[in-house]
């Protein structure tokens, strides 16, 4: 689907125009590095090493990450249908991710803040989240930011993580 936005077309492969530039040096990047002769699967994996740090530098979405390697699976898949299952995926990594870490050091989490980590749709909120717990002492420790700021959070209940 060619779109117009702002005079310019999208290209032949979907993406909008307004791709970030740190994108567009990835892409580069790995392009020059294939034609320099660099084995594919190591080219592939600094591709995705790449991505997931544009991805947490805020550069990315989680959506648009998943875009990009859906386009990459090529053959055989339905990118669109393969990206919300990446991204479905990828969050609920994280999520997990984020309860393990509190389960492993001993920090007692109820019912509530499980319910509301797990179905949290934001995959900053949920980085943000796992750093907090590294070191958080007590449940309130992972929605406390220790600067002054707090996410927002209504009786326990991480205020747009859950459903």
């Amino acid at each position: 689907m060619a779109g117009q936005q702002g005079g310019q077309q999208d290209d032949p492969q979907g993406r909008p125009p307004d791709e970030p530039p740190e994108l567009l040096d990835l892409y580069r990047f790995s392009t020059t590095c294939l034609a320099l002769g660099i084995p594919e699967d190591k080219v592939a994996g600094d591709f995705l090493f790449g991505l997931e740090g544009l991805r947490q530098r805020g550069v990315l979405r989680v959506e648009d990450v998943a875009r990009v390697r859906a386009d990459a699976v090529g053959e055989g898949e339905e990118p669109a249908q393969w990206a919300a299952g990446f991204a479905a995926g990828y969050l609920s990594a994280w999520a997990a991710a984020v309860l393990r870490v509190l389960d492993t050091r001993g920090v007692g989490f109820s019912k509530e803040l499980h319910r509301g980590v797990s179905l949290c749709g934001d995959a900053d909120l949920l980085t943000r989240f796992l750093d907090r717990a590294l070191t958080a002492a007590h449940q309130a420790d992972l929605v406390t930011s220790g600067h002054g700021g707090d996410e927002p959070a209504i009786g326990g209940r991480i205020v747009g993580c859950s459903a």
